[in-house]
């Protein structure tokens, strides 16, 4: 499917008239409805292939050899809202084609970028430039707000580290470091790409907004901070899993120690007195066996309280 769009001082608005569209959008498009848009504006065949993956890398390159002046491509990475599916699930590449008469955007099937983008910014975007850095706004806006819910998980997880290490919270922590991992790294190659953008001096002089620039630029730093932080403090709480569960080992391993030396005291005496040899102290008394048992009992007790008062971190 092709949606047509015209983008004028008014604002954006649908269109069914191709003579009046200057924003192509190819949303659940067919190969032959790509191809046919790549053979009209002379594109390269390449130019929308990899835009399924979340590995997708982003970039932005000038293209030669087309039928439209001044033409780049920019290749950005959205972060959709659906919180149930897989971190790779969500991530979609978005590409754009913009030329001075010109810009063609390819999605994800059922992304919904477009539809945020214009329910928010439809009377805002007057130019294709302005409709470049709403879009570049818009997915920033989508991370940091991931990024702030990602935080509430950070800080559950640091309480339950501190009294838990139960299995649900370790896998839990192993699906949050997955997350951070895909956004870090795709923060970062967003961000150089975005700073190749910065450079093009044609780009900023059309889109002639410095604090809409400065607005975007800020929030990129903001999302690049969060996650550095947040990257911190799950590798924090990472340890702090690692070191509860050797404290609790120690804790058990050390119960377990004096346990066995307490039996120890008794059995001791135990087999000295079984053994099958004369001379044996109460050898003929009725009364050996409750003796021994005593003796035996009494100097258990005496070893369990001197092992619970010895202080072992001198």
């Amino acid at each position: 499917m092709i949606l047509q769009f015209n983008i004028s001082n008014q604002g954006v608005v649908k269109t069914t008239n191709p003579r009046h569209a200057n924003w192509l959008v190819l949303k659940d498009a067919s190969s032959k409805e790509i191809q046919t848009v790549i053979d009209q504006f002379q594109l390269p065949n390449d130019i929308f292939i990899g835009s399924t993956r979340a590995e997708e890398v982003t970039r932005f390159e000038k293209l030669s050899g087309t039928s439209l002046n001044t033409c780049y491509s920019l290749v950005l990475m959205d972060l959709t809202a659906d919180t149930q599916a897989s971190i790779e699930t969500r991530l979609e590449p978005i590409s754009f084609v913009i030329s001075d008469s010109l810009v063609i955007t390819h999605m994800n099937a059922d992304s919904v970028f477009i539809e945020h983008l214009l329910e928010k910014k439809r009377f805002e975007i007057t130019s294709k430039q302005l409709l470049m850095a709403f879009s570049i706004l818009t997915i920033y806006t989508h991370y940091i707000k991931e990024l702030t819910t990602l935080k509430q998980t950070i800080d559950e997880l640091d309480q339950a580290a501190r009294k838990t290490t139960e299995n649900k919270e370790l896998f839990r922590l192993a699906d949050t470091e997955r997350r951070v991992v895909y956004l870090d790294h795709t923060l970062q190659d967003q961000a150089e790409t975005l700073d190749v953008l910065w450079t093009e001096k044609s780009f900023v002089a059309k889109l002639d907004n410095e604090a809409l620039l400065y607005d975007i630029k800020l929030r990129q730093r903001h999302a690049g901070k969060m996650i550095r932080i947040y990257r911190d403090l799950l590798e924090t709480i990472g340890g702090l899993f690692t070191d509860m569960m050797d404290n609790n080992l120690n804790h058990l391993m050390k119960y377990l120690d004096s346990a066995g030396l307490i039996i120890s005291v008794p059995a001791l005496i135990a087999g000295i007195w079984g053994m099958n040899t004369g001379g044996m102290p109460a050898e003929g008394s009725s009364l050996g066996f409750l003796i021994v048992t005593g003796l035996a009992l009494g100097l258990g007790i005496v070893t369990a309280i001197h092992l619970k008062r010895k202080d072992y971190s001198k």
